[in-house]
């Protein structure tokens, strides 16, 4: 079984380890993880690019594409152990 958290790493890793808890209950134990940071994808900054030509306000556009990074993903596989 897998299970994905969405989130900043701290959170993510809070929804797992309550998670866990549960799953260890019905015999399910974490067996592998992954965590992907979060990232923009091209057509933000393609918006921010369109936006400086057209109003010049691209600029702050672009600043928080590069400043604020998206929530990432804790990525848990549970193995069942009867």
């Amino acid at each position: 079984m897998v299970r994905t958290y969405r989130g900043k790493q701290q959170s993510a890793s809070a929804a797992f380890q309550r998670d866990a808890t549960s799953m260890a209950a019905a015999n399910y134990v974490p067996v592998a993880q992954s965590w992907a940071e979060g990232s923009w994808g091209c057509g933000a900054y393609l918006l921010g690019l369109v936006l400086i030509l057209l109003f010049g306000i691209g600029i702050l556009v672009l600043l928080y594409l590069l400043i604020v990074k998206p929530d990432g993903t804790l990525t848990v596989t549970y193995a069942y152990r009867g």
